[in-house]
């Protein structure tokens, strides 16, 4: 973290009982110059408030998941309130630290599950946090305090984020010369695309067309009643690959905007694809490309000749991608509806 910049931490926490505890995170948070934020989502009927909190959480550079002794209450699509929103956070990779009650039959009625399917549902979801996040136990208040205090720096070394910068700093150094700077990066830019072109290995040595290509996923599958977190891989052809991104890069693309349309087009065919290990599946929601997956798209589909990056920047401040000639000429074929002809006699 420098001086200039700041970062902002979303605590997500069943209410009221997680309340002292996230007070607990407060101070030794803005002590290292953080910006701590959340939401009370159980307090609003449905879906109100959801997407003023998804937007809160990809603002954030942070996420930070606070388990008591309870699941939380349940969303109309059977998942708690905070496990919905580290799904979105996980989805928006951002980097997650889950702080987990090391003994929740030790708390006060009040603040852990009574039921037996409760308690079910909040062990379950530990589980899949010590699996898939960053995991810290703790079991006072005190001593939540002093462990964010050790653990969040050598997290935010290990995940450095962009975090934000004051309007007032964000100038200094001349709009001249920050000008120049750009035009001298397009520059250097192109002639590194030029080089990179030449380099690229022989094509006939390169899957393409009908040639498979497995990519990865994870996704939510329904099962029953049930939601579970599940990882899964899918076959396409690079034609189908190609296909579902050519369209969106006849203007430069974001990445994010690329992945969501391979994702989209995964979540299609999910559904058999996770039967095999779960043969009630019945739905199969929020599937994220695993980042290699997505890497070796984007990768093989430039060694092809059919991408490369633009000189524009999405909004922050992150490569984008357009067709080249070749990538055009290509897309036509694979994607135009060729006529059918009757030949008479």
């Amino acid at each position: 973290m420098t001086a200039d910049n700041r970062y902002q931490v979303f605590i997500s926490a069943t209410y009221p009982d997680m309340q002292e505890a996230r007070q607990a995170l407060m101070v030794p948070l803005m002590d290292m110059g953080l910006m701590p934020t959340g939401f009370d989502s159980s307090a609003a009927d449905g879906n109100t408030l959801l997407p003023v909190i998804q937007r809160m959480i990809e603002e954030s550079d942070y996420f930070i998941l606070l388990v008591g002794g309870r699941y939380g209450t349940l969303s109309p699509m059977g998942l708690s309130e905070i496990h919905r929103e580290y799904i979105f956070a996980a989805t928006k990779r951002k980097p997650v630290i889950a702080l987990i009650h090391d003994n929740p039959a030790m708390l006060p009625e009040s603040r852990r599950e009574t039921t037996r399917e409760g308690q079910v549902r909040r062990e379950d979801f530990a589980r899949l946090l010590e699996n898939k996040a960053i995991c810290y136990r703790w079991s006072t208040e005190k001593g939540l305090a002093e462990l964010i205090s050790k653990v969040m720096p050598e997290v935010m070394r290990e995940h450095p984020a962009d975090g934000w910068i004051r309007a007032d700093r964000a100038g200094q150094g001349g709009g001249a010369q920050s000008a120049a700077l750009k035009e001298r990066i397009a520059v250097l830019e192109k002639e590194r695309e030029e080089l990179l072109a030449q380099a690229r290995p022989p094509l006939k040595s390169l899957a393409r067309g009908s040639d498979q290509v497995s990519l990865d996923y994870s996704c939510n599958v329904y099962e029953g009643g049930d939601c579970k977190l599940a990882m899964a891989s899918t076959r396409i052809s690079w034609d189908q690959a190609f296909a579902c991104v050519a369209p969106l890069m006849l203007n430069p693309a974001s990445e994010m905007s690329l992945q969501k349309a391979l994702e989209d087009y995964i979540g299609r065919r999910a559904l058999a694809d996770v039967q095999g290990d779960f043969p009630k599946a019945h739905a199969v929601r929020n599937v994220v490309m695993a980042s290699h997956a997505f890497n070796q798209v984007k990768v093989h589909l430039r060694a092809l000749g059919l991408i490369n990056k633009s000189q524009e920047k999405d909004s922050r401040g992150l490569p984008m991608w357009q067709l080249t000639a070749h990538g055009d000429n290509t897309m036509s074929q694979v994607m135009a509806v060729k006529r059918s002809v009757r030949v008479k006699i």
